[in-house]
């Protein structure tokens, strides 16, 4: 296996002046402003925490570089939303970026992309986004290439933190793996258990506490999983050309954009029941995921639609007509902040979480609706999950690209009477 000792590891992602922010005191330090989780988990984060690398250290090669040897890896990686996950590519990353910006602008404060730690952490001029004193620029390729294949490879340790975590990269450019060192590769490689338990993904995916100290995004509370099983689940093919090996990690990443990932993510049973001249419906939606449902992103929101028909499939009742937060809030799985009184503020203003009433993990919620007409004959239920509400979209300018603002079906049964 080939390790490097610890007097040559250099902490990346929260350097300063040559200054490591490791203590116990600073890895405390909270960032002035958050964005929700929909544009990133470490949004908020001051230029001095963004990961740099060291003087002399061997560059960030772009993720083109990998194809000639991983050509079947870098086409998954390059459909991904990992490729996709900086303001250039993705248009919702993009508006709630100009949506904050606007925001800082108005209280008379800087505009900066903190984002890019974790959206764009190729960026050769990072710091400089960060701190503001560069925009973003789609002419400038490393920071178009988002969470590139050298950023994630180079990753020797996640680093705890308070409010945050922080990566630690290899300063010397072996890329890490979990599967054993490879002497014959054109590069130094090492192997690392980050790889292989999922925790090479907390730097980015882990937690984020606001200023006010309000949660954002805690996936260390709500999962316990291990990331790999179900997002970098085995595919058929070589990693590399010429290897021996038959399958490979996936590096599609697919999430809640993926209707496969989503139709394993929960489970429905409905039933009738009757008390003599009384019926009603009792709908079972279990969470079958190892973190919660939806998962950390605050913006993500799952509910349930109900709608009981006649013979000839009219819908006589439904559960709700146009929004299932204001008319059935039981059957909304979300999780919503509030600033003084006002519920709903996006996760920069937060004071506090308004409430929260996703799914644990391994946890089933039952509902239960009368049914008064004796002309029902059939009840359809459907479990939809949306990556924004419609609220955020119309309120933040979210384009409605087929993609944003699709609702995504997990589950759906349907009874007869």
């Amino acid at each position: 296996m080939l390790f490097f000792a610890k007097a040559k590891r250099q902490v990346l992602p929260h350097r300063f002046n040559n200054v490591e922010f490791l203590s116990e005191e600073n890895a405390a330090m909270k960032p002035r402003f958050v964005l929700p989780a929909v544009v990133s988990l470490l949004c908020g984060l001051s230029a001095a925490q963004a990961h740099e690398l060291p003087e002399g250290a061997a560059p960030l090669e772009k993720s083109e570089q990998c194809a000639a040897c991983h050509p079947t890896i870098f086409q998954e990686w390059q459909e991904s939303f990992h490729a996709k996950s900086s303001v250039h590519k993705d248009s919702a990353h993009k508006a709630m970026h100009q949506a904050f910006s606007k925001a800082m602008i108005a209280k008379g404060q800087k505009a900066n992309y903190h984002c890019a730690t974790c959206h764009a952490p190729m960026s050769d001029n990072l710091k400089a986004l960060m701190s503001g004193e560069a925009e973003p620029d789609s002419s400038n390729t490393t920071q178009v290439e988002g969470v590139g294949c050298t950023f994630c490879h180079r990753i020797e340790a996640v680093n705890k933190g308070k409010s945050f975590d922080q990566y630690t990269l290899s300063k010397e450019g072996a890329y890490h793996t979990s599967r054993p060192a490879n002497k014959k590769a054109p590069h130094q490689t090492a192997t690392s258990p980050l790889f292989t338990d999922g925790q090479v993904c907390m730097g980015c995916h882990s937690q984020y506490v606001n200023p006010h100290e309000v949660p954002v995004c805690v996936m260390t509370e709500e999962g316990k999983g291990n990331c790999i099983s179900c997002h970098m689940s085995p595919a058929e093919g070589s990693p590399a050309v010429g290897s021996a090996v038959k399958t490979h990690f996936s590096h599609r990443f697919p999430g809640g954009h993926d209707q496969d990932i989503l139709q394993k993510a929960a489970a429905l049973e409905v039933k009738i029941e009757t008390k003599g001249k009384e019926r009603s419906i009792s709908v079972a939606i279990k969470n079958t995921t190892e973190h919660t449902f939806p998962s950390t992103n605050p913006m993500r929101m799952a509910f349930v639609k109900v709608r009981a028909k006649d013979k000839k499939g009219a819908v006589i009742w439904e559960n709700f007509k146009a929004d299932p937060l204001q008319e059935d809030k039981q059957a909304v799985f979300f999780k919503a902040f509030k600033a003084g009184e006002k519920v709903g503020v996006p996760s920069w203003e937060a004071e506090a979480m308004a409430f929260d009433t996703r799914l644990k993990t391994g946890e089933t919620r039952t509902l239960t609706y009368p049914l008064y007409s004796p002309a029902i004959s059939e009840v359809e239920v459907e479990l939809f999950y949306l990556l924004f509400p419609p609220k955020a979209i119309e309120g933040f300018g979210i384009p409605k690209d087929g993609v944003n603002d699709k609702r995504y079906s997990v589950a759906k049964k349907s009874v007869k009477m």
